[in-house]
Parts: C-alpha cells; structure tokens; sequence
C-alpha cells in the first residue's frame, strides 16, 4: 500500500469568484468536494496513508476528513506561513512513514498507474519519478522530453514551438530523505529549486493516462461536475 502527500494549502485566487469561502481543493463538484473525489481515486489506485499539506483555512478541511476517510489515515503538515510548494513538500515529508511517497496537487486530477510510477526508480532508490502527459502543444507549457528505453528525462519545462509532446502532470514519486542533503531557505519552488536540477541525471518519466483536469481553471471547474463523477466510479 502507498503514502502520498496532498499539496491542499493553496488560497485559490482563480477560482474566488465560484468558491468564495473556500480553500481550492474543498471546491464542491457535484456535490462534495474536489478533495474527497481526489482521495478516492487514490484509495482506488492503492493509497492507504495521506499528509495533507494545509495552509489556508486548514480547519475546513480538518473538519471535513478527521484523522481517517474511506478507511485511510490522514495526519496533517499545517503550514503556520507559506512554505512554496518546495517547503511544503519538505515539511510534510517529515510525517511520512514509508521510504518513497507519492506527491500530488490538490486541485488537480490525472489517471496514473502509481505502481508503474513507482517501477521506474526500484533500481534508483534516490531519483525522483514524474507522470508525464501527451499533450497536443506542449510548447505551451513547458515540454518535457525523456529517452524511451532508460525514461530518464532529458529537458524539462522548455517552453518551444507548438507540437504534440509531454508535459508535467503534478504527480511525482519522491524518497522521503530527499531533502536531508539539501539545505535551502522557504519559501522555495519544487520545480525550480528540486527538479530542475535533476534533469539528466536522476529524473524519471512515466506517461499518464489520458484524463486531467484542473479545477484552477474556471472552465474546467465547470466541467469537472459532470467528468470527475464520470471518471471515478463509486
């Protein structure tokens, strides 16, 4: 069974004007929020331990999950002031129980075969994996390219011409002890700061399945109530 962390403190600021007395990843689709839609399909995939990453109006969220959902258990890493999705991965690894965690956006969602994600560093226990997804203009944003026989990624979040290619899907496969060689003052960038720099050397690529959604953007708020429900069977 697998840990994976939630990064479920952002404020939201896209989406203010639909949900405006709510953190972004309780926005209500189809009836309950994107979280527990979210937490669903993870149990589903075999997720058995969440960390929350909580910062604005964690309460809310505390109050709706509890200390277990669907018979998971939930701790909490509650930022005090905002980390960067960097120091919040950094202070929430410090909950985890399992060598390797599963790291994910809470406001967005993405089909992945999490053993396949998880696969890619069995012989590489210090790399980071990265669900990757086929887009048709990657330039747009970011490309990602990687070998096809070793997965190793080549380049990362090049913005170039308008072709099909891959981009970053926000789900990643980290060790637990990344950040005990690393020193770097919060608030810091994940991708910047971290990924980065692993670029050609310790970086791995898996292709996700073909939903996604990002419930940041306001269409696809609106899309979401009929596709999520649609895409995650009860």
């Amino acid at each position: 069974m697998y840990e994976a962390i939630i990064l479920a403190g952002g404020f939201g600021t896209r989406l203010r004007e639909a949900v405006p007395d709510l953190p972004k990843p309780m926005a209500p689709i189809a009836g309950k929020p994107f979280l527990a839609w979210q937490l669903d399909y993870l149990i589903q995939t075999g997720v058995s331990r969440f960390i929350l990453s909580v910062g604005y109006k964690a309460q809310t969220i505390r109050d709706y999950f509890g200390d277990k959902y669907q018979g998971a258990d939930i701790v909490y890493a509650e930022e005090i002031e905002p980390l960067g999705t960097g120091g919040a991965i950094q202070y929430a690894l410090t909950k985890a129980m399992q060598a390797r965690v599963f790291v994910l956006n809470g406001d967005t969602l993405c089909a992945i075969d999490l053993g396949a994600l998880r696969a890619l560093t069995v012989n590489h226990p210090d790399a980071v994996g990265i669900a990757v997804k086929h887009v048709d203009n990657a330039g747009r944003y970011g490309a990602i390219a990687f070998d096809d026989k070793t997965r190793l990624v080549t380049r990362f979040g090049e913005k170039s011409s308008a072709d099909p290619g891959y981009i970053n899907a926000g789900i990643y496969d980290v060790p637990a002890n990344l950040f005990d060689a690393i020193a770097i003052a919060t608030p810091f960038s994940f991708e910047v700061s971290i990924i980065q720099h692993l670029v050609g050397n310790n970086l791995y690529a898996q292709a996700s399945g073909d939903f996604f959604i990002d419930i940041g953007i306001k269409d696809d708020f609106l899309s979401a109530q009929t596709l999520i429900p649609a895409f995650i069977k009860q």
